[in-house]
Parts: C-alpha cells; structure tokens; sequence
C-alpha cells in the first residue's frame, strides 16, 4: 500500500491559497466556489453512498469555508428531494465571504436556517461546524452543538474533520464523534494520529481537482505502511553469525514469559542467533519452547554462560521484557552497563531509563538508542501529564528524541515514531494490540531487524514498528480484535516476511 502524505493546518491552507492564484502566479485558476461546491459534492456523494435510504438530513453549520460546505451540501440535497433541515450555530450575520455566499444560494431556494438550540429532526447529521483554524476548547454554543450531536441516534458525517478535534495534533477535549468524515485537497495530520482515528470513524478523501504540486514548499508528515522492500533479501552466502546476535535481557522471577516472546520474535523474524539474559528459574521453559535460544546467566560474568561474553558477541540488546524494578533488575542493569552497540529499551527498562540518577549510577553506555515507551511511560521519561503526551504525540517523540539522544516509538492510535528531526505515522494498528505482551515481541522484533540490517538502524526500527502493527492487524481480521494475543502476532510477522525479497538473486 502506498504511503500518504499528511500535512498541517497552515500547510492545508497555504495549499488551498495557492490553488486559487491565476496560472501566471504558479496557481490553477480555481474560485472558492468552485472548491466548496466540488467539496459539497462529494460529502453528499460519500453520504448517499454510506446511506443510499437517507430522505432526510440535518446539518450543523458554523462561520467558516467549513459551513460554506454544509449549506451547498444542504441545497444539493434539497435539489434531490431529501428533506434538509439547518441549524446554524453562527447566525447570517457573522458570515463572510465564501460561506456567506453558499448560505445566500440556500436560502434563495427556500431552505430556513434554525437557531442554534433547535432540536435535531433527522436520524442523519452533518457537522459542519469547526474547521482546520480551530485551535484550544470551543464557545460555548459550539459546545453545545457537539454535545447535541453526540447525544443525538444519528449517523453522523463530519466536513474536513469532527469538530472540536485539532488538525496538527490529534487532541481534542470536546470533539464530534463522527462515523465517517470527508476531508480534501491535503490529509489533515490529525485524522491520523491521538484522538482523530476514534473521533473520524470512515475517513474518505478528495483532492478537489487541485494538482499535487501545489503541495511544493510544504514538509508532509509521512503515513507508512508495511512493505516487504523495507528489508534487504538475505544474502545466497549468508551465515548465522552474518545474520546478527541479538541478546533480550529481562525475565525476572515470574515474568518470564516477556524475555521469552522477545526472543520468540528475533528468532522467527530472522536473526540468526538469539540469546536470552533471564533468571534461572525461566530457563526450561525457555528452552522447551525456544531449543535455538541460547540462555544466559545474567548475574555471572565468567567465559562460561557468562554475561561478559554474551555482551561481547551481541550485536543488539534487547532490554526490559520483564525485567521488573527490583534489587535483582538493578544487578542485570549494572552487568550489561558496558555494552556499546544498538539498544532497543522497553518495559521495565524504561522504568530505570526514567530514573536519570539510577542510570547514570548504573553507567550504562549504548550505541543508536531506541525506545518504545506508551502514553504512561512516555509521560514518566518527560516528567508530564499523560493528557499532554497524548494530546501531542509528534511534540512528546521529539521530546524524548532530544533528551535521550534516541530514536522513539509512541505507542497509541495512529502510532508515532520518530526522531528530534523527523516524525512519521504507523498506517496500522488496532485496539485489540492492547494486551499483554504485545511490547515485547515488537522489541524482540525491533532488534532482530536492526540486528540484520547494521548500518541501516533507524530504517530497519522503523520497518519492525510497522510489520508488527501490520502482522497484528492481519491476526485480528481471523481471531478478532478481542481474543488478540501476542503469541498470535507472531506467525503473522513470519507470514509477512514470507512475501518480503528472498535470497535468490
């Protein structure tokens, strides 16, 4: 699948300007009118299309280009037949330009604009209310407005985005929950990340006619999707020890199972040596599921089984999966300290990351850094609220990014990833990737691939980012979301390396 190109608020507008400029000036030529009537257009097509029974519908309108839409959507409909009904939160007389224009045609035709506090009469509704340049909580009328919307047994379809939700973030405290939303021209950041999955329900999308070069001079957010090109093919020549050593360090005293589905996922996503730093108490099981791991006395450091030449021949370390936050992980962190290749931290390892005195106490030494923290870990690392990271997931990846000297994953809807630079989306992911385990064959599996690909870290992190929410997603259209396991994640990721480049060239 085609990755997208997502892009501000300001990027959206300049764009939309840009459009408008005589073909002399570098623009097409285009009127706000032509734009808002080819949008109307197609929110009344998608509508139809959703609810081709609809007769009736009615429609929230504000001030803006936003209710510009709304009321030439209502007089398309009008001129079909269906029975429209506007409730205009702004009167006529704050509207201006454009907007204003479209509501003169509807009312020219008969169509009556109802105050902001009639009752809503139709089982379809169309929000029309906030556009791109909302920013911070809504009037109260606005308010209002979406609460009646929310609390209506409607279907509700939102114009550009659902009211109240912020295009460059993703945060919304007082938002439409829509079940389907248009938006056009560009991909507006938001639909894509924080609140904006949950709140836009069917995301549809149209260019309006206006050419993608329109788009030149402005940075887009990159929506990515999982494709097997993120990895090299295996060499015909190749061995295991050229395939990469990684080392999962964790599994205190009953959690076991952590360290061993990281190791799981190195193992089956192509590393070709796994070894797993866990207390000996893990090792049989351990072993009985995984005879090509390799187990190692965290807590020894002889040339036996020993830490110090498990350290020595790694090329990745995986630190975290149930490595708890007691005396014993404190000891394992003070072994491994020394290690000076890629680390991929999760888990319990973020919990000691977080404790900058420890850490530094500890001496740990790393090479390239990354991190896969949640909303609640990442708001430790940053010593915030978690409303403000997940309101904010672009800033809270670039935060983290620059304190650490890392490279990061926010884990959430619509999935962050990303440098102090440069932030791109995860296209994948669903709710049911909510449970246990799940963290830890991504790192697992994080480490693999940076451990196949040196040289190419920050590429082959983010390629495991995105084949493990794609590998979840394809596990869920069997299982269902609820039942989701991380266990069964796992064949999915081998499956989806299965259609990756092979090893004969």
């Amino acid at each position: 699948m085609k990755d997208l190109q997502l892009y501000t608020a300001a990027a959206c507008r300049a764009i939309d300007a840009q459009s408008m400029l005589p073909v002399a000036d570098g623009g097409m030529g285009l009127s706000g009118q032509m734009l808002m009537q080819r949008a109307a257009k197609f929110a009344l097509d998608s509508l139809l299309a959703l609810r081709p029974q609809m007769s009736a519908m009615t429609i929230f309108c504000g001030k803006g280009n936003n209710a510009g839409d709304g009321y030439l959507l209502g007089l398309l409909a009008h001129k079909l037949g269906i029975t429209v009904q506007f409730i205009a939160v702004s009167p006529v007389a704050q509207l201006a330009g454009d907007a204003l224009t479209a509501c003169a045609r509807a009312q020219s035709q008969g169509l009556i604009l109802e105050p902001a506090d009639s009752p809503v009469r139709h089982r379809v509704i169309v929000d029309a209310l906030l556009g791109t340049g909302f920013r911070g909580q809504p009037r109260t009328e606005y308010a209002a407005a979406i609460a009646q919307i929310n609390q209506a047994q409607a279907f509700v379809l939102s114009i550009d985005l659902p009211s109240g939700l912020n295009a460059d973030s993703g945060a919304a405290d007082c938002a439409v929950s829509a079940d389907a939303t248009v938006s056009f021209i560009a991909r507006k950041i938001g639909l894509y990340t924080a609140k904006g999955p949950s709140l836009s329900g069917q995301r549809l999308f149209t260019d309006l006619g206006v050419s993608a070069k329109m788009a030149a001079g402005h940075a887009p957010v990159e929506l990515r999707h999982w494709r097997p090109d993120l990895l090299e093919s295996i060499p015909v020549d190749a061995y295991k020890h050229q395939r990469g050593h990684v080392l999962v360090v964790g599994g205190d005293v009953g959690m076991g199972g952590a360290a061993v589905l990281a190791a799981e996922a190195a193992l089956r996503s192509g590393a070709g040596l796994v070894s797993v730093a866990t207390a000996a108490e893990n090792r049989s099981g351990l072993l009985a599921r995984l005879p090509e791991a390799m187990w190692v006395d965290p807590l020894r450091d002889d040339t036996g089984q020993g830490i110090v030449q498990a350290l020595s021949r790694a090329d990745v370390l995986v630190l975290g999966p149930g490595l708890g936050r007691g005396e014993w992980a404190a000891r394992v962190l003070k072994a491994v300290s020394g290690f000076q290749g890629p680390m991929v931290i999760d888990a319990d390892g973020l919990f000691w990351l977080a404790d900058h005195a420890s850490w530094l106490q500890l001496g740990m030494a790393h090479g390239p850094l990354f991190m896969t923290p949640h909303g609640a870990e990442a708001a430790r690392l940053l010593e915030r609220p978690i409303e403000k990271i997940m309101n904010n997931p672009q800033q809270a990846i670039a935060d983290m990014a620059e304190r650490f000297s890392a490279t990061c994953l926010l884990k959430g809807p619509g999935s962050v990833m990303g440098d102090a630079q440069i932030q791109t989306i995860c296209a994948h992911g669903n709710p049911g990737m909510a449970t246990a385990g799940m963290g830890d064959v991504l790192a697992g599996l994080a480490g693999s691939l940076i451990a196949q690909q040196p040289g190419q870290e920050q590429t082959a992190f983010y390629a495991a980012v995105l084949l493990h929410s794609a590998a979840a997603d394809r596990a869920a259209l069997e299982i269902g979301m609820r039942g989701l396991t991380a266990s069964a994640v796992v064949p999915k990721v081998e499956a989806l390396l299965y259609q990756a480049p092979d090893c004969v060239q």
